[in-house]
C-alpha cells in the first residue's frame, strides 16, 4: 500500500449494472461523509466489494466512520470464525436446489460464497414446511444483492455454512405481519430513488424509503397500494435497476 494511504473493504457489494455505469452513485453517497474532512480518497470494487483508500489528516477518522456505518468485509478466509455475524448478499438466487449462496466477502485466497442450506431456510423462513428454496426466496423477495446478516454455523475446510441472524430474520417476519407491500430496488442510492418517486408522482403511494444497503433501497407502499403497480410506474425510469415486489401474504393470496 502506498505510503500514507489507509484502506478498508466495506461490507457493501456493488451490483454489476452499477459498475458498468461508473462509480458516480457510490461516490455520491460516500462524499457526504467526507464533507469538512481533510482527506483525499478513491474507491475500487475488487470482485464487486467496495474498497476505499484514504489519505490526509482526517484519513483514519473518515475510514472509521465508513466502517462504522457500512461494516467491514473479512476478505480473507482465515479471518472468519464460527459464530461470526457477517454482512452478506444473496447470490445465485434460485439456481441450486439445496439452498442459496450468500456472498459474505471472502475473497482470498480464493473467492468463496457461504451456503445457506435448505433445511435452515425452511426452519427460519417457512415454519418448517417442505418448500423449495426457490419458493422460499420468492415469498421473501430474496433476490440477488439483497443484504442479509448471516451467522457462520460451520466451517469445513474452505466451505462456509451460514443461517440468517436474528436481525434479518426478524425484519422479514415483520414485513409479513404488516399490511404494506414493498418494492426492493437494487442498484440505486436513496437520494435518486426519492427523486424517481417524486417525478413519477408516487409521493402518496410510497410512504417512505428504507435503505437496506448502500445501493439497495426498500420503497414502502401505502396500505392500499400494490408493489407491482409501483414497479410498472417507475420501471422505465430506472433502467438497469433490479426491482422485486414484496407482497404481504394476504395480498399475495389474492393476486
Amino acid at each position: 500500500m502506498a505510503e500514507g494511504w489507509h484502506e478498508a473493504t466495506l461490507a457493501e457489494k456493488i451490483p454489476e449494472t452499477v459498475l458498468r455505469r461508473g462509480p458516480r452513485p457510490v461516490w455520491n453517497v460516500l462524499s457526504g461523509d467526507a464533507k469538512g474532512l481533510n482527506v483525499e480518497w478513491e474507491i475500487s470494487a475488487p470482485q464487486q466489494w467496495l474498497q476505499v483508500r484514504v489519505r490526509g489528516d482526517d484519513a483514519e477518522a473518515f475510514l472509521n466512520l465508513l466502517v462504522q456505518k457500512h461494516g467491514e468485509a473479512p476478505v480473507h478466509h482465515s479471518k472468519v470464525e464460527r459464530w461470526d455475524v457477517l454482512r452478506g448478499f444473496i447470490t445465485g438466487s434460485g439456481r441450486v436446489g439445496f439452498g442459496v449462496y450468500i456472498d459474505v466477502g471472502v475473497l482470498e485466497p480464493v473467492k468463496k460464497d457461504a451456503l445457506y442450506p435448505l433445511h435452515r431456510m425452511r426452519a427460519q423462513l417457512a415454519d418448517g414446511v417442505g418448500k423449495s428454496s426457490r419458493e422460499i426466496l420468492y415469498e421473501n423477495s430474496l433476490a440477488d444483492y439483497f443484504p442479509v446478516d448471516a451467522i457462520v454455523t460451520e466451517l469445513d475446510g474452505d466451505k462456509i455454512t451460514v443461517e440468517l441472524a436474528d436481525r434479518t430474520r426478524d425484519q422479514l417476519q415483520q414485513w409479513k405481519r404488516l399490511v404494506f407491500d414493498r418494492v426492493i430496488t437494487v442498484g440505486v442510492e436513496k437520494d435518486y430513488a426519492e427523486k424517481i418517486v417524486k417525478t413519477a408522482n408516487l409521493g402518496l403511494d410510497v410512504i417512505k424509503i428504507e435503505t437496506l444497503s448502500l445501493l439497495v433501497q426498500c420503497l414502502v407502499c401505502k396500505f392500499d397500494t400494490d408493489a407491482p403497480g409501483v414497479i410498472a410506474k417507475i420501471g422505465n425510469r430506472l433502467r438497469g435497476v433490479g426491482m422485486t415486489a414484496f407482497r404481504t401474504p394476504a395480498k399475495a393470496l389474492l393476486a
